[in-house]
């Protein structure tokens, strides 16, 4: 089992998330966000733990 992550770097991605939803027209399919969310999870699990990096890949991915 993973080590449950911070308390800022959970902001972190639920800001990102947010951001990218809101950009990508998503907001409203809990389906999407869904993915989108477990999208920036594996992200920042492999390492993209700075905003602009972990915005710019989650962009690029979807």
């Amino acid at each position: 089992m993973t080590a449950p992550i911070s308390r800022d770097d959970a902001r972190l991605c639920a800001s990102v998330v947010k951001e990218v939803a809101r950009a990508k027209g998503i907001a409203n399919d809990p389906s999407a966000v869904g993915r989108l969310t477990v999208e920036i999870a594996r992200l920042f699990n492999r390492g993209l733990r700075e905003r602009e990096e972990l915005l710019k890949a989650a962009m690029d991915a979807l």
